[in-house]
């Protein structure tokens, strides 16, 4: 999945707005507030709550919309609704995955940088500042002005992220919990049996493979099943201490090496909590359950690999590999 991004602006700076959505949508999936995002018999609170858990980025365009005087001193400020929305997906997404691109003026006759006035809160490393000036010179500039906006997103977006749905923390348990202590469990045998065989892994072949499901609605034992049905893997159990570990090994070797699966039904939480996160008088939103389950999925993953790479778990990063059920 390429990162989502939300693009949010005021009507009049629309023509801007769409410079910067074709832009960002070279590299990521972007999409303008203005594009029916915003269904009919919705209001747009509910509609914005859906959407800062259905995108991975925020962009709002900043530009001096209103005029007003603060302390006796006049200044070009934003639209509301346009601070409230960065303010909203801020608090959702966090500051490193919100941003505003500030429309900067020139002021004659010193030639100065004027910004619209904003709250001092969000200035800093999450704003990018554009030029105003005419459409025609701005499609020729927005490439360099968004440039650091683009990497910096590129950057984040293959980070795992805490957000308000579950899969961080899922993962975070079933690495520490059972790929960790699975993997190293597995390094320690010396044979095992495959088939009604003997199988000497002492060498460290094998792999261990996270099967992710194709949504979050297969995330449960029936979708494991027919996935190990599908594939002719056979039940294995693995006994460290006083707990049993199952999972699935495949029924024969190949290439000298053995390779586990496990299906992580733990997502099934995901799954449950996407269902809440969109529950309300709702109709038709089925579109949004995809693409959270989809973030879910995608999130998982990022989060495992993230984890994985922590001291103390080297011999185990190597092991784990990713497949999708299709």
């Amino acid at each position: 999945m390429k990162p989502s991004i939300f693009i949010g602006s005021s009507t009049e700076a629309l023509p801007i707005a769409k410079l910067v959505e074709k832009e960002l949508s070279k590299h990521f999936d972007a999409k303008l507030w203005k594009d029916h995002l915003f269904e009919l018999g919705e209001d747009t609170l509910n509609s914005l709550l859906i959407f800062m858990q259905c995108y991975d980025f925020a962009v709002l365009v900043v530009t001096d919309d209103d005029t007003s005087v603060v302390r006796k001193k006049r200044s070009g400020t934003p639209r509301d609704n346009v601070i409230y929305e960065l303010g909203l997906f801020t608090g959702a997404l966090g500051r490193r995955r919100t941003f505003a691109v500030v429309s900067q003026k020139s002021v004659k006759p010193n030639g100065k940088k004027a910004s619209p006035k904003l709250p001092t809160d969000i200035l800093g490393s999450n704003t990018a500042r554009i030029s105003d000036m005419s459409l025609d010179k701005l499609k020729r500039h927005i490439h360099k002005d968004l440039k650091d906006l683009v990497e910096t997103i590129q950057e984040r977006s293959e980070q795992a992220t805490l957000q308000l749905l579950p899969s961080t923390g899922l993962a975070t348990g079933y690495v520490q919990n059972f790929v960790v202590p699975v993997c190293k469990g597995l390094a320690d045998l010396k044979t095992i049996q495959v088939g009604g065989k003997t199988v000497d892994i002492s060498k460290g072949n094998f792999d261990f493979t996270v099967v992710l499901p194709k949504d979050l609605t297969k995330a449960s034992v029936e979708g494991a099943k027919a996935y190990v049905k599908s594939k002719g893997l056979q039940d294995f159990i693995l006994t460290l201490g006083n707990r049993q570990y199952p999972f699935y090994v495949g029924a024969g070797v190949f290439k000298g090496r053995v390779h586990f699966y496990d299906y992580p039904t733990t997502l099934g939480a995901s799954h449950k909590a996407v269902q809440m996160a969109l529950s309300g008088p709702y109709i038709g939103f089925g579109k949004y359950h995809t693409i959270l389950d989809q973030k879910e999925i995608a999130n998982f993953k990022r989060a495992i690999e993230a984890l994985l790479t922590e001291a103390g778990v080297s011999g185990v990063r190597d092991k784990v590999k990713f497949t999708q059920a299709k």
